[in-house]
C-alpha cells in the first residue's frame, strides 16, 4: 500500500479498483468515442491527487483538469507528464511554459500575456477556451466569445486546441436549461468551424452530463464525481474512498453524564462512551454533533455529545461486546451496514463534494 501523510488513528482508505470500476463506467456510457479529461482538482476531491491520477492515466484518460498551477505542478513534481488542463488560474504563466501545462483561457488580455510569454520563448501554448453558455462564472459571455475566439485562433504563438464550456447545476435537474446550454455551445462550435477556426477538441460535460446526456459528450468529456463513485444515478457507481478510526479509551457512565463540550448530551440510563481520535480538524463536520453515526462491529453508534476538534465520542451502550481499539467506520462498510458521503451531506444541508474535500491532510490516505 501507498500513503500520503502521517496520523496513525484515522485514515482515509482509497480503493482505486473502485476508481477503475468508475472509469469504466464513464466509458460505458460515452460509448468510448470520447477522450477523457479526470478531473483530479482539490487533491482528486480529497482523494490524493497523485496516486488518484497514476492510476487513472494507467487506466488510459487523455487528460487531467486541475484548478490551479500549483495542483499540477505537484503533479509534475510527481513525475506525472500527462496533459493537465488548469482551469481558474491566470496569473502563473510562466508555471504554465516551465511545467509543460495547458491554461484555460476566459479573457482576452490573458490570452495576450500567453501569447507575448510564448513569442518571447519561441514557441506555442496551447490553450482552451472557456465560453461561459449559463453558469454565470468564468468564460466569455455569448455575445462576446465568437469574436473573440477569432482574435485568439489569429494569435501566432498560441495554439487553440479547445473550446470549453461548463452546465449551471451538478446534477442538471433542469433539463430544458442543460438543453438550451447545450444548443448554445453546439451553435457557437459549430459557428467558429465555418469559420476555419480548428480546434482539437471541445468539451462541456461534467459527471451528469456523462450519465444523463450523450449529446453533450462531443469527443471529450470531463467525469469529476463520478470518478469517486458518487453522482446522479449513485447506485452504479462505487464510492472510493472510507474513513476510519478506532477506539482510544472506552468508559461506562452511569446516568445523568454529561458528555462533550456545552453538556449537549446527557445520558439517560448506565451508557457506554467511546471517545475515537477523530474531529473536526480532521474534516468531521461539526454540525454531526448529536446527530452523526458511525459504525462499530457491524452497527449504527450515534454522536454523543459536540465533535470536537481531535475527537467525537459515540454512545455504545447498544451495542455489545466493543472494546478499545476496535475500528469505527466514519464513512464506508462494516459488515452489512454502511455510510456514505451522500448520507453525511444529507445531514449536515451540504453535498458529497464539500464532504470528501473537507477531509484533512493531517489524515492518512492509505492506497489498496
Amino acid at each position: 500500500m501507498a500513503h500520503e501523510t502521517d496520523s496513525p488513528a484515522v485514515f482515509a482508505e482509497i480503493d482505486l479498483n473502485a476508481l477503475s470500476r468508475n472509469l469504466d463506467a464513464v466509458r460505458k456510457k460515452t460509448k468510448n468515442k470520447s477522450a477523457i479529461l479526470a478531473v483530479v482538482k482539490a487533491g482528486a476531491y480529497g482523494h490524493g491527487a497523485v496516486q488518484v491520477s497514476r492510476r487513472l492515466l494507467d487506466q488510459g484518460v487523455s487528460m487531467l483538469g486541475v484548478a490551479f498551477a500549483e495542483e499540477a505542478v505537484r503533479l509534475r513534481d510527481a513525475g506525472i507528464k500527462a496533459p493537465v488542463l488548469v482551469f481558474f488560474d491566470r496569473d502563473n504563466i510562466d508555471a504554465y511554459f516551465k511545467y509543460k501545462l495547458t491554461p484555460v483561457v476566459f479573457d482576452l488580455e490573458t490570452a495576450r500575456k500567453i501569447a507575448k510569454e510564448a513569442y518571447r520563448r519561441s514557441c506555442r501554448m496551447p490553450v482552451h477556451i472557456k465560453v461561459d453558455t449559463g453558469m454565470g462564472r468564468i468564460g466569455f459571455t455569448p455575445q462576446d466569445a465568437f469574436q473573440s475566439i477569432i482574435k485568439i485562433s489569429r494569435m501566432k504563438n498560441i495554439e487553440l486546441e479547445g473550446i470549453m464550456s461548463h452546465f449551471s447545476e451538478a446534477d442538471l435537474s433542469d433539463k430544458e436549461f442543460a438543453l438550451w446550454q447545450i444548443k448554445n455551445f453546439i451553435h457557437l462550435v459549430k459557428s467558429l468551424k465555418k469559420k476555419s477556426v480548428g480546434f482539437k477538441f471541445h468539451h462541456m460535460s461534467n459527471s451528469a452530463a456523462v450519465m444523463s446526456f450523450p449529446e453533450a459528450h462531443f469527443n471529450m468529456v470531463r467525469p469529476g464525481i463520478m470518478l469517486y463513485g458518487y453522482g446522479v444515478k449513485e447506485h452504479r457507481l462505487s464510492p472510493v474512498l472510507s474513513l476510519k478510526s478506532r477506539i482510544i479509551q472506552i468508559k461506562k457512565v452511569p446516568a445523568n453524564t454529561p458528555v462533550s463540550y456545552g453538556r449537549t448530551y446527557i445520558t439517560r440510563r448506565k451508557s457506554v462512551i467511546a471517545t475515537v481520535p477523530l474531529g473536526y480538524a480532521d474534516g468531521y463536520n461539526r454540525k454531526l454533533s448529536n446527530y452523526g453515526e458511525a459504525l462499530v462491529n457491524g452497527r449504527r453508534a450515534p454522536v454523543a455529545g459536540r465533535v470536537c476538534m481531535d475527537t467525537v465520542m459515540l454512545d455504545v451502550t447498544a451495542i455489545p461486546g466493543v472494546k478499545e481499539n476496535a475500528e469505527v467506520v466514519l464513512i464506508g462498510r462494516q459488515g452489512k451496514e454502511k455510510i456514505t458521503a451522500r448520507e453525511i451531506a444529507d445531514k449536515i444541508g451540504t453535498i458529497p463534494y464539500e464532504v470528501l474535500t473537507s477531509i484533512s491532510r493531517r489524515v492518512k490516505r492509505v492506497y489498496k
